[in-house]
């Protein structure tokens, strides 16, 4: 018994098992380019953005150069205080609560030795 569909092969005319020609590879179409790549090599991300960076750096004047690393000194210095202000905050906070439990803890101490000092005869 032959099967319904022909095996792929060298002949012209002969079609897979889905119903498509079978290209020979003298009619297959040379492989398509995007600038110096391949459909079948394309670059990787880190690839690009290290292109883009030595394009970018190669671009850039010293001036272009001292403004950017002045915004991003002050952009980090903005964050900097911003943080190092949140921390400060929960930590007098602390400080504040720790005074205030041992005020408490000693208290009635103090108010024994006030009372003690006030009702005993000069």
């Amino acid at each position: 018994m032959t099967p319904p569909f022909k095996q792929s092969g060298d002949q012209s005319g002969e079609q897979t098992e889905q119903g498509l020609p079978v290209q020979s590879s003298a009619n297959r179409t040379p492989p398509r380019t995007i600038g110096d790549t391949t459909l079948n090599r394309l670059p990787v991300l880190t690839e690009i953005v290290a292109a883009a960076d030595a394009r970018q750096a190669h671009e850039l004047g010293s001036g272009e150069i001292q403004q950017l690393l002045l915004k991003l000194e002050a952009r980090i210095e903005t964050l900097f205080t911003q943080r190092l202000s949140i921390r400060l905050e929960q930590i007098q906070r602390q400080a504040i609560d720790q005074a205030l439990d041992e005020l408490k803890a000693e208290l009635p101490e103090l108010v024994r030795d006030a009372l003690d000092n006030h009702l005993e005869p000069s």
